[in-house]
């Protein structure tokens, strides 16, 4: 598999410390529907790319696990390790695969980084992304990723064709 930057995003999520307590988000959907649980999974996905968790569907205790290493548990920490991930440009070409029955839902992405180091002046690279969640009355209690980081830019590389976000 390869390095989302220099230091990793395992290193990022494992070493953030859970600091602060920001206020769980509701959702307005709690349901077992495809569209309660995309909307869930879709909220950790805009957190990565905004650097920002105070909006993800966040159960208390959730944790995740990257490349099957234990990389975060808690919404606190999960929430301050996504203020540390690498500059992102946007994501693209996402697809859902929803089991409402098990309360799984997969997605497969690209992200496209700003650059692949982490610094100032990288080359860009695109990270083709993996994630089962568990979501529980519409709220993210499981995740596990697995990625891929590619050189370069995701255009004309996927191989899937181009959907809207």
């Amino acid at each position: 598999m390869g390095k989302l930057s220099a230091i990793g995003l395992a290193a990022i999520l494992a070493l953030t410390p859970a600091s602060g307590h920001a206020q769980q988000v509701k959702p307005a959907c709690t349901d077992d529907s495809r569209q309660c649980m995309i909307a869930a999974a879709t909220s950790y996905l805009e957190g990565i790319v905004t650097h920002d968790g105070s909006k993800v569907l966040f159960a208390p205790d959730v944790r995740r696990t990257e490349e099957g290493r234990d990389t975060g548990q808690g919404e606190a920490t999960l929430r301050a390790a996504l203020l540390k991930m690498p500059p992102m440009l946007d994501y693209r070409n996402t697809r859902f695969v929803v089991d409402p029955e098990t309360h799984q839902l997969v997605y497969f992405t690209l992200l496209r980084l700003e650059n692949a180091g982490g610094k100032p002046g990288g080359p860009p690279a695109t990270v083709h992304l993996a994630e089962r969640f568990k979501v529980e009355h519409g709220l993210i209690t499981e995740i596990e990723a697995i990625f891929w980081n590619q050189p370069g830019t995701s255009d004309g590389i996927s191989g899937w064709p181009d959907l809207p976000n």
